[in-house]
């Protein structure tokens, strides 16, 4: 009689299978161990940097020391050459907090005002300032360690983490980076942004321009990943063009506020719920709004009082599984 084939881990009675549990448990008793022995009471650390940005000529803004920047277009600059002052750049790298960006006095410097536990996380920051008048300025906020060292330091022992940059007004900027699980608030209303181009993880994230920027965003992009994802007073930004794409979770985006010229809107998500609000003072053309498994719904507008001159928004929405509204 033929005896039976063993396969798998009976084969070698077990022994390969056993030797991974034993392997798993005592990476957790280890992971104990640290924890036990480490020391997890929280370390709180509050500090304040600054950085002095580039002068800019006085032409180009001027009465900018009171707080006085008008809306200009780009042929409208001083001197002969139209070409507007260069522009810096703020890297975000933010993970696993609550973190806040806001305008600032114009004439100050830039500020990262922290409030965090330093026995699980660290701030590390990169400002470097070129002789052509770029600057670079690279903020990262997140676990000491990565994830893995957090919970061998006791995690985050409930403290705040809280990481606040405050932008002068008056000097050109680009956005760009990650910000990872946490929560948001970005307030670049009245800001001179040239760029927005941010990706955000699971969370909540919230992005506004309470207020006209003195000039048109050139593009403005978002990538989240799951949670919720808001975008108020788009159109003070005046962007023409317009990324928004979500994977998991609720979309909220306001195309509100002060369009200046044209713009290209595309809208992409995967899972759960969209709506974009439109305001009354522009010409809106929906090429679509459909949702492969779900409902697209776009409200009928009346267009006849809008001035013949102003800007038309070209808007394509599109998800995966959900619903996507776009109304008034």
């Amino acid at each position: 009689m033929s005896k039976r084939r063993l396969t798998g881990c009976f084969k070698f009675g077990c022994f390969g299978c056993l030797s991974v549990v034993a392997l798993g448990v005592g990476f957790v008793l280890l992971l104990g161990a640290i924890q036990v022995t480490s020391d997890q009471s929280p370390k709180p650390q509050q500090s304040q940097t600054s950085h002095e940005l580039p002068q800019l000529a006085d032409a180009v803004f001027p009465g900018a020391d009171q707080g006085n920047i008008p809306d200009v277009e780009l042929e409208e600059f001083p001197g002969d050459d139209p070409t507007p002052p260069p522009a810096g750049t703020l890297v975000l790298d933010l993970s696993a907090g609550e973190f806040n960006i806001r305008p600032g006095p114009p004439g100050e410097p830039i500020r990262v005002e922290a409030d965090y536990d330093a026995n699980s996380f660290e701030l590390n920051e990169d400002f470097t300032a070129n002789d052509d008048g770029t600057w670079g300025y690279k903020v990262r906020f997140g676990m000491r360690g990565g994830f893995l060292g957090s919970l061998f330091r006791g995690g985050a022992n409930g403290s705040r983490n809280e990481v606040n940059i405050i932008i002068p007004r008056g000097h050109p900027v680009r956005i760009v980076g990650k910000i990872g699980m946490g929560e948001s608030e970005i307030d670049l209303g009245g800001l001179w942004v040239e760029e927005v181009d941010l990706e955000t993880s699971m969370g909540d994230h919230f992005v506004e321009f309470r207020e006209p920027t003195p000039m048109p965003v050139q593009a403005f992009s978002l990538q989240g990943s799951m949670g919720e994802v808001e975008i108020q007073d788009l159109g003070n930004a005046s962007p023409a063009s317009v990324q928004v794409k979500h994977g998991m979770g609720e979309m909220r985006v306001d195309l509100e506020g002060e369009w200046r010229n044209d713009a290209d809107i595309n809208i992409n998500f995967s899972m759960g719920g969209c709506r974009l609000f439109l305001p009354d003072d522009v010409f809106v053309d929906v090429d679509r709004a459909r949702v492969a498994m779900g409902e697209g719904y776009v409200e009928r507008r009346d267009e006849s009082q809008v001035p013949a001159d102003a800007p038309t928004l070209s808007i394509s929405a599109a998800g995966a599984m959900g619903e996507v509204r776009i109304e008034n």
